[in-house]
């Protein structure tokens, strides 16, 4: 579902000084429920907004064979559970690795808010009524990011039923047209809410003191049974290039790299070479001749391995081989320490996004038009809960160690796993051009 929450946060990356100065970010404080689920509370004084979100495990990379994006179709059912839905107040997002429930509202009616949350992590029953009005929602989203060329997501899942299940047509609106209610609701119940896999983060006017007891009656006492991911059903030997078909109206080509997970010590040093990256091929005006949009990301973890993927939207007109040969060119030119001159910027300003939540009153000097103070606040929650979701445990570890990346760094891990032998590929193509 198209969020409410729009992801300004994203604006800040890590080459202005904007991140550099935070004064008064939110207090975090962290606890855990006694059914497992963490919670993280950034408590903004003086704050009459109150946002509350869940991330959960099921995403769009970790969807079973032939069920492409039913994350995503779940995901409206799921909201739909509380009846129809009150887009001011209420929404959602599926994403790569991760699916996120939200609520917007105020220290007058956070409560609400509270019992939104325990329902829809309860597994209330889907409705008939509510497919039939939130299918042609989901299939919608596919329509707008088609039109736009934007259609990175649906690649990912598309690339997950490729790799991880080995279709050949993947079916992005298929899968859901023809998913049973009955069928939708048990994978909901099997994969949704996995124990030790579920974060809330709230951000807001709401002390810690206040939110703990309340969280625990409402969320802590719901049941959470042991559960996993569905599983791929291919092994693990990976063709290296491999071409598909899918039923959505755009050409899309994707390169992706086995990788570290974040606890090895090579995993800080990737997410640096891969905002380098990001910046390269989005400067890159050869690129652009030829594609819609391409994004470079760490974001792509299955069950299995984790990945980096390069997703590349192609222009009618597009030339595959351009674009393969440009973006090599990007990733060559990491592999060498004089071109990664960036990483001086890049790695303090990174480490301090992962240290601590950036301050309301610091992103509202550089307020955009259209956002208000409600969502800007809630981005910070959105970025934040991500990183803890994503890290846990781990986050200032890594923090610590972003901050210590060289260009020489950047360099050795980009010639160790970003090499041609290391490369996967996967061009999709629409049904319709066959």
């Amino acid at each position: 579902m198209i969020n409410r929450i729009k992801h300004t946060i994203m604006i800040f990356f890590f080459f202005g000084n904007l991140y550099l100065v935070s004064a008064a970010p939110p207090q975090v404080s962290r606890f855990t429920l006694s059914n497992g689920i963490k919670v993280v509370n950034l408590y903004v004084e003086d704050s009459t907004d109150v946002v509350i979100m869940s991330y959960l495990p099921l995403g769009l990379v970790s969807d079973g064979k032939a069920k492409a994006q039913w994350s995503h179709l779940i995901e409206h059912l799921t909201i739909r559970t509380t009846g129809p839905i009150d887009y001011p107040t209420s929404s959602a997002e599926t994403m790569f690795d991760n699916m996120r429930l939200e609520f917007l509202g105020s220290t007058d009616n956070w409560t609400h808010g509270l019992e939104l949350h325990t329902k829809w992590l309860s597994g209330l029953p889907f409705s008939e009524e509510s497919l039939a009005e939130e299918l042609p929602n989901a299939l919608s989203e596919i329509d707008i990011t088609e039109q736009r060329l934007a259609t990175h997501k649906w690649a990912s899942a598309a690339w997950n039923q490729v790799i991880r299940h080995d279709e050949t047509h993947i079916a992005m609106r298929g899968d859901i047209q023809s998913a049973k209610l009955g069928h939708l609701e048990e994978y909901r119940d099997l994969h949704l809410v996995q124990e030790d896999r579920v974060l809330l983060c709230v951000i807001g006017g709401l002390a810690t003191e206040t939110l703990q007891p309340a969280m625990e009656e409402k969320i802590g006492a719901i049941n959470i049974s042991a559960k996993s991911l569905p599983p791929a059903t291919v092994s693990t030997v990976i063709k290296k290039d491999r071409i598909a078909t899918w039923d959505v109206n755009v050409t899309h080509y994707i390169e992706t790299y086995a990788i570290p997970n974040a606890k090895n010590n090579d995993y800080p040093i990737l997410y640096i070479a891969n905002a380098l990256l990001n910046v390269g091929l989005n400067q890159d005006t050869q690129l652009k001749e030829h594609t819609g949009g391409i994004v470079s990301s760490v974001d792509i973890v299955t069950p299995e391995q984790t990945y980096l993927q390069i997703s590349a939207s192609l222009k009618q007109d597009g030339d595959i081989n351009e674009v393969k040969e440009r973006i090599r060119i990007q990733i060559d030119r990491t592999m060498k320490p004089k071109n990664n001159f960036q990483v001086v910027m890049a790695a303090p300003s990174l480490s301090k996004q992962f240290s601590s939540p950036m301050d309301i009153d610091m992103m509202k000097q550089y307020k955009q038009q259209g956002v208000s103070e409600t969502m800007m606040l809630g981005n910070i929650g959105l970025w934040w809960g991500m990183l803890e979701f994503r890290y846990g445990d781990n986050l200032p570890h890594l923090a610590k160690a972003l901050n210590n990346v060289s260009a020489v760094d950047v360099a050795d891990v980009t010639n160790r796993y970003l090499s041609e032998d290391h490369r996967m590929t996967l061009i999709l193509t629409p049904l319709t051009s066959e």
